[in-house]
């Protein structure tokens, strides 16, 4: 069973368009390939409107992609809160935040792809985050790690922190079957110390200060989570680089800079799985001629 793994496509009609062609490119490339699942940890959107979620949508459909057998998502800070584009945002983005109905937009999120839920085992029916999914050789599990806004705890709504809640119904779903099957958990937040200046904003200033909210806080009490319900693997995204590295047995891949990079490469992570085991390889696509929508056709 072959995974691509994605993440960070920041995809906005209105500041970004360029990624929304690398996305397509991306997705007619592997279409090509045989693959049997795709997995994108998050910020699928730069700034949470409608009109991108709707774009990202009918991309997916058709490439024949909406489909959960296909494809499992998890959301990102950015798929909520949205981000900072001009310098005038700057000082409004709190506010922003401030008045944003965290619970609503995760709700908007999950029905803007309902498709790629319907395979999706949770802890209770109104609840989205935790899920399992089966895939046969492998389970997906889903988890939400963006933090509520707080002007002193997550002041620009970058900081992720899985809250104990969640953490119950992810004991509860992973109790029956790490036993049976190999799990691979999908969360957008990155379990390191980021080491590069954010990429999104033009402004060095918040980048710095960006920068220094991008983190987890939780990370050890949730690693110790992982290495318990026998989990080995965990894709995620949020510090735009690629990067793999280990926590406690626990091999992590960070696909962040898949799709929105400053390069003409567009990479992805490739995850062979056979006989419970799994074998990783970077991936790269080099745009050598300017993006057009007549090349991109459909799989």
């Amino acid at each position: 069973m072959k995974i691509i793994h994605l993440s960070d496509l920041h995809i906005s009609k209105d500041f970004r368009r360029n990624n929304l062609k690398r996305f397509k490119y991306c997705l007619n490339h592997i279409c090509q390939t045989s693959f049997d699942h795709l997995a994108i940890t998050g910020d699928l959107t730069d700034n949470a409107q409608h009109h991108d979620f709707t774009i990202i949508r009918q991309t997916l459909k058709h490439f024949g992609l909406l489909d959960s057998s296909k494809v499992s998502i998890v959301i990102g800070n950015h798929d909520i809160f949205g981000g900072v584009q001009t310098a005038l945002d700057v000082l409004e983005f709190p506010k922003k935040c401030k008045t944003t109905d965290y619970d609503e937009k995760v709700s908007s999120f999950i029905s803007h792809f309902e498709e790629l839920f319907t395979d999706c085992s949770f802890s209770s029916p109104n609840k989205f985050f935790p899920y399992y999914k089966n895939l046969g050789e492998v389970g997906l599990i889903g988890l939400n790690s963006v933090a509520h806004f707080s002007k002193i705890g997550n002041p620009i709504a970058s900081t992720g922190k899985v809250y104990h809640e969640q953490i119950t119904d992810f004991k509860l779903l992973t109790k029956d079957i790490t036993h049976t099957q190999p799990i691979i958990a999908l969360i957008h937040h990155h379990f390191y110390k980021k080491t590069i200046e954010a990429t999104s904003p033009q402004n060095n200033v918040w980048n710095k200060f960006e920068s220094y909210n991008l983190r987890l806080r939780n990370k050890k009490k949730l690693i110790k989570v992982l290495s318990e319900a026998g989990i080995k693997l965990v894709l995620h995204g949020h510090s735009h680089e690629m990067t793999q590295y280990s926590r406690k047995g626990i091999h992590f891949l960070n696909a962040g800079g898949a799709i929105d990079n400053n390069s003409n490469i567009i990479r992805y992570f490739e995850i062979d799985i056979n006989n419970l085991e799994y074998n990783v390889t970077e991936e790269k696509l080099s745009i050598k001629n300017k993006l057009t929508a007549q090349k991109i056709l459909s799989c």
